[in-house]
């Protein structure tokens, strides 16, 4: 990774702003995905002062991880209240007008910085860094297909697990221990494993409820491997499903269909959205599909560009994104399909590789 090429693209985009410096300031991890982006750490507290020359810092915990982590910069540490340090360091760099990020840094921050740096004007600056990460370099690509290849294989593991009477939370236990064991630093987010009823909910939470015959079970997941992530949606019947939930499943994966066709260049994030939405209106299931079709991902799970109907985004080279079209019938069942792809020059490629073509019954 280049991190001394990312640094100088901010250090760039900060003089057109009519800045003389920016603060990237990762508390307890409060801004961990951009201090990683541009520097490589990954403690839970730094300072990066891009400007003239950047300077890194942290504190005692951190400072020999910082050294073998943090190239091209020398590393200083914090010594006491690290607020006042930073704003007694940028008066010593004798800047005026320091940008920094709206998006991760607190009001406390700011108002602490403001009323300890006198001469000096912190202006907020709404997603700097953030546009930068929204396209991804060939390395990133590789580590998020690696991390997507991991996901794909242990839902091929944990699926030989799922057996009438298992509860949810076993299998999503069962699940991450196999992520780790394998080589994921950590799970992307919290696994869901949803089953009968549960798989209604987008975002539900897995519980002591057990497994039925009958059920349909929805599995969300996705790891963190060398800091980039995955995401994968899968879905699956223990036993013969019924009619119902064959005709849903072939929907929402005509929709799925629909939705990565329409991945392109210069697509805006509402017109792929729309491609794959309109497939399941016109089967009359509009109002059982209610997020955004998809979302960024790369060292966050959750990142630029947005897929939905709100979406004001467009979709360029190198982006990756999910498709996750969904139906949802409560209290019942609901079938949520996704896939993970980057936009190519000549559409987009798949990273996800777990079948998806036909419902499996287990």
């Amino acid at each position: 990774m280049d991190h001394a090429r990312r640094r100088e693209r901010l250090w760039q985009g900060t003089g057109k702003q009519g800045l003389d410096a920016f603060v990237v300031i990762n508390v307890e991890g409060s801004d961990r995905p951009n201090l990683r982006y541009l520097t490589g750490f990954t403690g839970s507290f730094g300072v990066l002062l891009v400007g003239e020359k950047p300077v890194f810092a942290t504190d005692s915990r951190y400072t020999e991880q910082a050294g073998n982590e943090v190239a091209g910069l020398a590393v200083e540490e914090v010594k006491g209240r690290w607020l006042p340090w930073l704003a007694e360091r940028l008066g010593a760099l004798g800047v005026r007008r320091v940008g920094i990020g709206t998006h991760r840094t607190s009001l406390y921050v700011y108002h602490e910085l403001t009323r300890l740096s006198k001469d000096i004007e912190f202006v907020p600056q709404d997603g700097m860094v953030e546009e930068l990460r929204r396209v991804k370099s060939s390395d990133e690509i590789e580590k998020i297909a690696a991390a997507a290849h991991l996901t794909d294989e242990g839902l091929r593991w944990v699926l030989g697990k799922v057996k009438p009477g298992r509860r949810e939370r076993e299998v999503a236990l069962d699940l991450e221990v196999w992520y780790r064991r394998h080589g994921a630093e950590d799970v992307a987010f919290d696994l869901i494993v949803a089953s009968g009823p549960g798989s209604a909910m987008p975002h539900y939470r897995p519980g002591e409820r057990q497994i039925a015959r009958g059920d349909v079970v929805l599995f969300d997941i996705g790891v963190r491997l060398d800091g980039y992530c995955s995401d994968l949606t899968r879905v699956v019947a223990v036993g013969s499903p019924s009619a119902e939930v064959c005709d849903v499943y072939r929907l929402v994966l005509d929709a799925n269909w629909a939705g990565v066709a329409a991945v392109a260049a210069g697509k805006s994030g509402q017109e792929v959205d729309r491609a794959a939405r309109e497939v399941i209106e016109k089967a009359g299931h509009g109002d059982r599909f209610g997020h955004g079709l998809g979302h960024g991902l790369g060292l966050e799970v959750h990142e630029a560009p947005r897929v939905g109907l709100a979406s004001e985004d467009v979709l360029a080279v190198g982006n990756v994104v999910t498709i996750e079209p969904g139906v949802y019938l409560p209290g019942r069942f609901g079938v949520r399909i996704e896939d993970l792809v980057v936009v190519t020059e000549d559409g987009c490629q798949v990273l996800s590789s777990f079948p998806r073509d036909e419902l499996l019954a287990l």
